[in-house]
């Protein structure tokens, strides 16, 4: 499901090698130096489930051109050489484009918030919900076509253990038949409850209805779009 890539940091971002090693060595670095600390198997369990303390950089495409911005800039300004010569301009602008690569960042990750919070959680919350009631009357379903075809098996075994044709429905008796009409009326209601059911899930399973809830005014001004009208 594309939905899913929200909750992804790195969804736009390739996976760096280097990066992870480095991440990860930091974080066993930290739980070692905690472990050696503890004195009881309860610091020592708590050391080992501890959060990192320090927040680890955020894996976007954005932040990580913001990393390499920012490292050129520095490079750029460790090279040039010391006196009361000008800053270099390209060091300034690789710095200033840095910070922007940083809050467009920030913005995205904002954004991916919102949308896993405000519309993700809702739609699935609902998607679920429908798609529970939907498996349940299947199941209804099929419990009852084979509650119907044991009952018809049981009758026609009836039949053939006195001699008489098991695939002549006119040979059963009253209370036979009335058995069977009974379990084929009970496999047409659930059938029907089942196509209910069904209905309901793609009609309230509905990303832009969901949308609609979540985002009245936004939803308002879209129906009005001329790209709509047209």
């Amino acid at each position: 499901m594309y939905s899913n890539q929200y909750s992804n940091e790195a969804y736009d971002y390739p996976p760096n090698i280097r990066e992870s090693f480095t991440d990860l060595g930091r974080s066993i670095s930290e739980k070692v130096t905690l472990l050696s600390h503890a004195a009881s198997p309860a610091e020592a369990t708590a050391a080992l489930t501890a959060a990192p303390a320090t927040k680890p950089q955020p894996k976007t495409l954005n932040h990580a051109i913001a990393r390499a911005s920012l490292a050129g800039s520095q490079l750029l300004q460790h090279a040039a050489p010391v006196g009361d010569s000008p800053e270099d301009p390209l060091a300034a602008a690789l710095e200033k484009y840095a910070l922007a690569e940083e809050k467009v960042g920030e913005a995205r990750l904002a954004q991916d918030h919102q949308i896993q919070s405000r519309f993700l959680a809702g739609w699935t919350t609902t998607m679920n919900t429908n798609i529970q009631f939907a498996s349940k009357a299947r199941r209804n379903v099929e419990t009852a076509r084979l509650a119907l075809d044991a009952t018809k098996t049981a009758k026609r075994a009836q039949l053939q253990a006195r001699g008489m044709n098991p695939d002549d429905e006119s040979a059963l008796s009253e209370e036979a038949r009335a058995e069977i009409e009974a379990k084929e009326d009970e496999f047409v209601s659930q059938v029907e409850e089942a196509q209910s059911v069904m209905k309901n899930v793609s009609h309230r399973v509905n990303p832009c209805k969901v949308l609609a809830n979540v985002f009245p005014r936004f939803w308002t001004r879209l129906n009005h779009c001329e790209i709509w009208q047209t």
